[in-house]
């Protein structure tokens, strides 16, 4: 097997979320998190790939940067209207979310603990290349939030994400396993593609903020409660940009 050839494949299995068994959702987020510990456990003992990426610097307070996170759907939204990365994403529940990344790979992605300075997910995935029909894998990402300021003089959200990936296929893990060094970054960074997804939104806000207040207007699948918040947390922002001090 080429060494394009064998890129092609690890990407193609890490480039966005991924595709879960779909399980009820209990409401007590304790027993949530119980419900995936199996599946948590089984990714990080058994998994191909463990990296580290981060810290990444998105110039956004924390309450807005965990409000883009609370709501992929809306940032998937922004980042197609604005034609940065053709991602839909669609919430199943307020923790799962179905995404399609536009280039062959989608799946089902759980929001399984979350806090405003953690989150836990989980999810599973296929995805279908030219070099072979559909390839599988499942992947853990702890994210880590921290309120920084930035050179700026705003508040900024750092970011560190812990990646767990793996592989279904014995064959491809094995090849991944003997090749590490080289292909851990390329892995890893393909695979958190989907969830900078946020941190592009936040670019985005803090470079326009009044533009992209009225991108999100027109999006459709948030409460008057959320969009109340959103408004304020934007107004927030415009007043900040104004004045660095604020």
């Amino acid at each position: 097997m080429t060494r394009r050839i064998l890129l092609a494949v690890l990407l193609a299995l890490c480039a966005a979320p991924l595709r879960a068994v779909e399980v009820p959702l209990p409401p007590d987020p304790a027993a949530h998190a119980r419900l995936y510990a199996d599946l948590i456990s089984a990714t990080t003992s058994g998994c191909t790939v463990r990296s580290t990426v981060g810290p990444a610097d998105t110039p956004l307070p924390l309450e807005l940067s965990n409000f883009l996170l609370d709501h992929p759907d809306l940032s998937a939204y922004l980042v197609r209207v604005r034609r940065i990365a053709p991602y839909t994403i669609t919430m199943r529940s307020p923790r799962q979310s179905w995404a399609d990344d536009g280039d062959g790979t989608r799946g089902l992605i759980t929001l399984v603990e979350r806090s405003a300075t953690r989150r836990l997910y989980y999810g599973e995935g296929t995805h279908r290349s030219r070099f072979f029909p559909l390839l599988h894998a499942s992947a853990v990402i702890e994210m880590d939030l921290a309120p920084a300021t930035g050179a700026d003089g705003r508040p900024h959200t750092l970011t560190t994400f812990v990646v767990w990936v793996r592989m279904r296929s014995r064959i491809v893990a094995g090849l991944i396993r003997a090749l590490k060094p080289f292909l851990r970054r390329t892995v890893t960074g393909k695979f958190t593609k989907a969830f900078f997804v946020a941190d592009q939104v936040g670019r985005l806000m803090a470079k326009d903020p009044a533009g992209v207040a009225a991108d999100a207007r027109a999006f459709p699948g948030m409460t008057p409660t959320e969009r109340a918040a959103l408004d304020g947390m934007m107004r927030g922002l415009r007043a900040a940009r104004v004045d660095p001090g604020h």
